[in-house]
């Protein structure tokens, strides 16, 4: 790792010790960047430890982590936090922060992460044929007393022991459902019948009423568990288009086409996440942050989304899944490590505003018109880049942080670039001039340039210069195909 990132977070751990010794606990941060460990990297401390110094080599300063009911209950009424322990003391002394899932009842419109004795005497839910599903029905109440019991649990040994409050979130179940068109178990029929769902003509009916079941049955178990311990609990979706055919997603889970339901029938969760691997990515954080927290606890790893998500949309916290597949993934490693210098300026009183040329949604040459404190920012995507987002945060009067890759910005009422800063580790790596900032009337997000030394035939070694592109090249097919990521700009207009 770069030795200035290094000494910048070893600097924000000895600021944190501070804290901690003057106020008791450390302060969380204000947004939560960060990855979802994979499914069962939490099932050991040896993989918990792969998994967390990973993270914090990208400069997320949160995780989320999976934990398994079947792996934490391990008789009736016995049960074993050593890996919840592990975790947090882990994270305490890597000082970084926890979101915790609850694999439950439900994983992914499955039941296969509770104990063994649990499945057993559990009622599953049924297709109106009378298939058995692989989930749990949400009418079935041994499920759900086993769940709250487990639950509650959980969160009590939390209260206990988390004394450095690492732990901010739960997630309680994972995109829970079933992959029928409704429950037909006899206690689901009941309901269908007694609540007047059979003579309803909305053709959402059967998701609503899977909705409607499913939201209480997590409601109850998110209420158990916040009887023990109050802090944020959530529930996620597994995202599909209203009219996708039934058996293809999970079925009763907070979709967005059942989002109402979901906040009339679990008032005890705190927010309702979406799991976003569709196209569409600004509509669905529309849709979520809607009168609520966004939070977005999976995604694909683009690195615009998360530029999206903070600038324009006002997460508090987003997760890519699966982040150990990218160890070795250049361009997702650096855009983290660049992301990771934005965190100080986001979450406070700095206004902001974010763009995503999302691909395969919005035009290769898309444009984006921001307005920011009494200054306009006309946002031109370059076609022939792979990638174009960015954001600008309002540090002061005409005094702006512009961070992204992938396009140019033109300034509206006559304004112009009174100066213009590059910065890398929180330094000045450069102060741009005239060529570089169309002779200050436009800012190119040239971004960082990965260049290797050069070996002459000698066997001289010649050193890679400080080197970006200037604004006359944006338009050039060579400048496209270089390796470049986010770049990271002070700027003053007038």
């Amino acid at each position: 790792m770069n030795s200035e990132i290094m000494k910048t977070r070893y600097i924000a751990f000895l600021l944190n010790a501070l804290l901690v010794a003057a106020c008791g606990q450390p302060v969380p941060p204000a947004v939560l960047f960060g990855g979802e460990m994979h499914n069962s990297n939490a099932s050991t401390p040896e993989s918990i430890d792969a998994s967390m110094d990973l993270a914090l080599a990208l400069g997320y300063n949160c995780v989320l982590a999976p934990v398994s009911w079947a792996q934490t209950e391990v008789e009736p009424g016995v049960f074993d936090f050593s890996l919840v322990d592990y975790l947090v003391k882990e994270a305490d002394r890597r000082n970084i922060y926890l979101g915790l899932l609850w694999f439950g009842t439900w994983k992914n419109g499955e039941s296969s992460y509770p104990p063994r004795w649990v499945r057993q005497q559990s009622c599953y839910a049924l297709a109106p044929d009378g298939t058995p599903a692989k989930a749990i029905s949400p009418f079935c109440e041994t499920a759900l007393a086993a769940d709250k019991a487990a639950f509650s649990a959980l969160m009590a040994h939390l209260r206990a022991k988390d004394r450095n409050g690492r732990v901010l979130c739960v997630q309680v179940e994972n995109e829970c459902g079933a992959f029928i068109e409704r429950d037909c178990s006899p206690a689901a029929l009941k309901a269908w019948e007694e609540e007047g769902w059979a003579c309803s003509e909305d053709p959402l009916a059967p998701q609503l009423f899977m909705a409607k079941a499913f939201a209480r049955f997590v409601d109850a178990v998110a209420a158990a568990g916040k009887a023990q311990y109050d802090i944020p609990v959530f529930a996620n979706a597994w995202l599909a288009p209203a009219d996708k055919p039934y058996g293809k997603y999970p079925n009763g889970g907070p979709r967005i086409a059942a989002l109402d339901v979901w906040k009339e029938n679990a008032p005890n969760l705190d927010w309702l996440s979406p799991d976003i691997y569709d196209r569409g990515f600004a509509s669905i954080c529309s849709a979520y942050g809607e009168g609520q927290t966004l939070f977005i606890p999976e995604t694909s790893r683009q690195a615009g989304r998360y530029y999206y998500a903070f600038g324009e949309a006002g997460a508090k916290g987003v997760f890519c899944f699966g982040y150990e597949e990218s160890y070795d993934d250049p361009y997702y490693v650096q855009e983290c490590r660049v992301f990771s210098e934005l965190l100080p300026y986001l979450g406070r009183e700095y206004p902001t505003r974010g763009f995503f040329r999302e691909p395969k949604v919005d035009d290769p040459d898309a444009e984006f018109n921001l307005v920011l404190g009494r200054r306009s920012f006309v946002v031109h995507c370059i076609a022939g880049e792979k990638n174009a987002h960015g954001i600008i945060i309002r540090t002061g009067e005409d005094e702006y942080i512009v961070a992204g890759v992938g396009a140019w910005i033109s300034f509206g009422d006559d304004s112009c670039l009174a100066g213009v800063e590059e910065l890398r580790d929180g330094k000045v790596w450069q102060v741009l001039n005239g060529d570089e900032t169309g002779h200050h009337n436009m800012l190119y997000l040239r971004g960082r340039l990965y260049q290797d030394d050069y070996a002459a035939p000698d066997g001289t070694r010649i050193p890679a210069p400080y080197y970006g592109l200037s604004y006359q090249r944006r338009f050039k097919p060579a400048a496209h195909e270089r390796f470049k990521v986010s770049g990271i700009y002070r700027i003053k207009l007038y």
